[in-house]
């Protein structure tokens, strides 16, 4: 594997970095049905067998990354769910609306309050935040490098939740904003608002 700096120097040559990515998506996708999971630990797996009898469906991604790559809610892609996914790095849109083109992609990030807010593109780019503290224990822990921090648009999650459920109930929400997700989590108001079934990342739990 590439180191983190190295794979930071090569994103300045877009044409040899397009091809890196390619390479890299292409191998992780045929490994990943192999393995018959596109999640991180596997959890795609229990999604799909807690939904084993509903041939269609509606998810929320919130934080989704990587269309395939570490992904929550493709497994119920391929089985022809559709939902929103959720992404503010662009490049991984673009990759959205090249490999899920029946989901929406909302090219924004999420928190408790709509606004703008710095956004922290990390190496790897999964562990991008909107959470300073998060980005510099990365660093610190040599987890990730800083690639760039620019400004970026935020959407309230209330408002988020609203749009969402206004096409009809949502059947699984996965949420991974690296150092957010329990403010988030909090902020939802689940009497209004009842997901069948809600993923969160608690690595540190």
């Amino acid at each position: 594997m590439f180191s983190k700096k190295i794979i930071k120097k090569l994103r300045s040559q877009e044409w040899l970095y397009h091809i890196l990515l390619v390479a890299r998506d292409l191998w992780s996708y045929f490994s990943s049905t192999i393995r018959g999971s596109f999640s991180q630990y596997g959890e795609d797996k229990f999604v799909c067998d807690y939904f084993s009898d509903k041939e269609e469906g509606r998810y929320l991604d919130i934080g989704a990354s990587h269309p395939f790559r570490i992904s929550n809610t493709y497994s119920l892609y391929r089985r022809g769910w559709k939902g929103i996914t959720v992404e503010p790095i662009p490049h991984l849109v673009e990759l959205h609306k090249k490999w899920r083109p029946r989901d929406e992609i909302i090219p924004e990030a999420v928190g408790c309050n709509s606004g703008s807010l710095n956004f922290f593109e990390m190496v790897p780019s999964v562990l991008s935040t909107l959470d300073k503290e998060t980005a510099n224990q990365y660093i610190e822990d040599n987890s990730a490098i800083l690639f760039k921090e620019y400004q970026i648009t935020v959407r309230a999650i209330a408002d988020l939740m609203e749009y969402a459920f206004s096409d009809g109930p949502v059947d699984f929400m996965s949420i991974d904003i690296e150092g957010m997700d329990a403010l988030l989590i909090e902020s939802i108001d689940l009497e209004k608002y009842r997901p069948g079934l809600i993923c969160v990342e608690a690595n540190d739990a």
